[in-house]
């Protein structure tokens, strides 16, 4: 067996044993649910707001996630492909040419590569107010650093299992499963991955939190009928109440716009909202309320 093929064999063994712990459904399923509550919370937290205001369920938040997870997505699938095709080049160079003597300046280049970016990600991390950018950057550079080091020695064992002979080339990891050492370097990936994606939820949550806030002028008007009195008295609400007594409604309020709506609650704020000083109002939808929306003439 050459070296290509038992590292595709053990690559494939690395993936069956991850898949016998986790049933993919199921991670899939949890890592939705993750990318949509990171994003919700993200954008509630920019808006002044709390996440379980919403009362999402668990199918609303893997709904919501779809948004912040295509993009990675497709970007990670194709890098994979792209990775894959490359770990094939190599190890069917390295079954040809494993003994010219570049392959150790290059085994000891990515080495260091990878050391150095790891080392970053560390000192990234320890950031207490991080950008966006150092947000992406740190588990992107912690996991390359993970992977070029572990790739590097993966090169260097490959080489000296075709240097001794074609039957060394079939270690018991290739045999028998994969090592305890490759299944933990492909969680490590793993994690780092999903950190990278979370991260990035995180901050198009916040982005649609300000665009939602820049956008308000243009959101609709909301008059709202009540019974009884609500006592809304932010700034810039005018509460008008009706002495007629077989009216229907004893007040109604304007000066409101409609921030958004999640399942039975409306999200109300006055005209004058803003993100540094504003209220938020929050009405169940009932049949007690009649609520108008007024159309912002955008």
């Amino acid at each position: 067996m050459n070296p290509s093929t038992a590292s595709e064999a053990t690559v494939m063994k690395t993936m069956q044993s991850l898949g016998a712990v986790i049933g993919p459904t199921a991670l899939v399923t949890a890592l939705l649910f993750y990318f949509g509550w990171a994003r919700t919370q993200s954008q509630a937290q920019y808006l002044g707001l709390d996440v379980t205001l919403f009362g999402f369920s668990s199918q609303d938040y893997i709904l919501q996630s779809t948004y912040s997870v295509l993009v990675p997505l497709g970007e990670l699938l194709l890098g994979g492909l792209g990775l894959l095709w490359l770990h094939r080049a190599v190890s069917q160079l390295v079954g040809r040419c494993g003994d010219r003597p570049f392959w150790p300046w290059l085994e000891g280049s990515a080495a260091v590569a990878g050391g150095s970016l790891f080392g970053i990600g560390l000192l990234k991390n320890n950031d207490r107010y991080p950008t966006d950018a150092g947000l992406l950057l740190t588990p992107l550079f912690l996991t390359l650093g993970v992977g070029l080091v572990s790739y590097a020695l993966f090169i260097h064992r490959q080489r000296s299992a075709a240097r001794a002979g074609p039957e060394s080339t079939v270690t018991p990891a290739a045999r028998g499963g994969p090592p305890l050492s490759t299944i933990l370097v492909a969680m490590l990936i793993a994690v780092g991955l999903v950190w990278e994606v979370a991260n990035y939820a995180e901050i198009k949550g916040r982005e649609l939190g300000a665009f939602l806030a820049d956008q308000l002028e243009f959101q609709p008007g909301v008059v709202v009928y009540s019974p009884k009195r609500l006592h809304i008295d932010t700034g810039g609400v005018v509460e008008t109440g009706f002495p007629e007594p077989e009216s229907a409604y004893g007040f109604r309020y304007t000066g409101l716009k409609l921030l958004f709506r999640a399942n039975d609650r409306f999200f109300l704020v006055p005209e004058s909202w803003t993100v540094d000083g504003g209220t938020t109002i929050v009405l169940r939808d009932s049949d007690e309320l009649r609520m108008e929306f007024i159309r912002s003439g955008r």
